[in-house]
């Protein structure tokens, strides 16, 4: 197995065994946010979708291909999850424009997250993991970045789609038995 797919799953294995640790958690959640119609904002609903096989009685999968988890019904979704899944582990999978990080960089985080900021919209919610694939530069200008995520190729964002769902279902795999 490639080095970076190692770490990337070593450090997702990491953050979720440190929250079963401090509490008891009844579900993980998956909140794969973006829309396909704009290929450097899919790399959420392209992983939902290739994890979606994941989906148990345990396991929650929210934005696919086929139903996109966006800005414009984020926040209903959101409160939906909060509403019906007490002690749950939300883990959120979403695109980002960086000013200094390369494209196909991912980072981890966990806390508040914004979606919708590259494009001057801000909703901002709390995930206990938060997985941020980079998919170019931010030129702090609506329009600009705009085209920024309209021109990232298909090939990588499709290739690290791949990468980031291979891995969180080798992680996921892994946690059966603490349910």
């Amino acid at each position: 197995m490639h080095k970076k797919q190692l770490e990337f799953e070593r450090t997702l294995k990491n953050r979720i065994i440190k929250l079963y640790k401090n509490e008891e958690i009844s579900n993980i959640i998956f909140l794969c946010i973006g829309t396909n119609k704009i290929i450097g904002d899919a790399i959420g609903p392209i992983v939902g979708s290739k994890i979606k096989h994941l989906e148990n009685s345990y396991i929650k999968i929210y934005g696919t291909e086929d139903n996109n988890l966006n800005f414009n019904n984020a926040k209903t979704t959101i409160q939906n999850v909060y509403n019906n899944y007490e002690k749950s582990c939300i883990i959120t999978i979403d695109a980002a424009l960086s000013d200094n990080a390369n494209s196909g960089d991912i980072f981890f985080s966990s806390g508040f997250i914004k979606i919708g900021k590259a494009l001057e919209k801000t909703l901002c919610f709390y995930s206990d993991i938060n997985i941020k694939y980079v998919v170019g530069e931010s030129l702090f200008n609506k329009k600009k970045n705009l085209e920024v995520l309209k021109n990232v190729a298909k090939e990588k964002v499709s290739k690290d789609a791949l990468f980031i769902s291979k891995g969180i279902e080798n992680v996921m795999l892994q946690f059966e038995g603490l349910r």
